[in-house]
């Protein structure tokens, strides 16, 4: 089994790598736990300048890991919420390193991938990459709801999670998703050289003092809690589970070529 992690010191930068491709790199507990381990670390290691987190393969993060996050914690309200307490408190950890943390979009990012990217403090992205909510019905658990209308406004959040569209890197750019759009050729280079750039530009613990001033009032851990509640009470909804099986049965017809138009 390989590492669900990679984790690589490039001089001051510190590039974190999810590393499931063939699963779209989907967030399971492996990874929350790397990540969670990763960031305490970092957080006390004076010699890192930035860091980079961005996925191996065609995908940033497509979601969490469906059969994992179903079999474990779907079997009561009380375990789903305690899951979604698990993701919250690494987000929250996330934005406290002092160390600025740069999400490096190298292809779909959308539900748990998103609320990860989200949780960074830039968002770059490749030409090729997508980015969106697209929980089901629009409602998720990992806080999009509210670091959404930080990133892009309350209207913007609303849409995207009406629609639950995935936008282009240049779209999501025009609406302030991300801050920079790079050539997919070279992407991980431009990264690293961004970083290496905000780096340089570290005078003793500036970086530090830069994130603290400009950290966000919103949301707060209420505000995360009533997404948290809102998306416990719409997954152990029997509309959405009749509406989620409904879809999965649709995609299996589909795939076998049965679907009825």
């Amino acid at each position: 089994m390989h590492d669900v992690l990679i984790r690589e010191r490039l001089g001051p930068i510190e590039r974190i790598w999810l590393n499931r491709p063939e699963q779209e790199n989907c967030l399971n507990d492996a990874i929350y736990e790397g990540l969670t381990r990763a960031f305490r670390e970092i957080a006390l290691d004076d010699s890192v300048g930035a860091v980079i987190l961005t996925g191996k393969g065609s995908a940033f993060s497509r979601s969490a890991d469906g059969d994992e996050i179903g079999e474990k914690y779907f079997g009561s309200r009380s375990a789903y919420r305690a899951f979604l307490t698990r993701v919250r408190d690494l987000h929250v950890l996330m934005q406290s390193v002092p160390r600025p943390i740069i999400a490096a979009v190298n292809g779909v990012a959308s539900m748990g991938g998103i609320e990860l990217a989200l949780a960074c403090d830039l968002i770059v992205a490749s030409s090729e990459a997508s980015l969106g909510d697209a929980h089901p019905g629009g409602v998720g658990g990992g806080g999009a709801s509210q670091t959404l209308r930080e990133a892009v406004g309350t209207r913007m959040t609303r849409w995207l999670l009406f629609t639950g569209e995935l936008l282009t890197a240049q779209r999501a750019f025009e609406v302030g998703l991300v801050q920079q759009v790079y050539p997919a050729a070279g992407f991980q280079d431009s990264v690293l050289a961004l970083a290496e750039k905000i780096s340089a530009r570290r005078l003793g613990d500036s970086l530090a003092r830069v994130k603290a001033l400009t950290i966000a009032r919103e949301p707060t851990l209420a505000d995360r809690e009533l997404e948290i509640g809102h998306s416990v009470d719409h997954y152990f909804d029997p509309r959405t589970s009749q509406g989620l099986d409904d879809a999965l049965a649709d995609d299996r017809a589909e795939n076998e070529g049965t679907k009825t138009p």
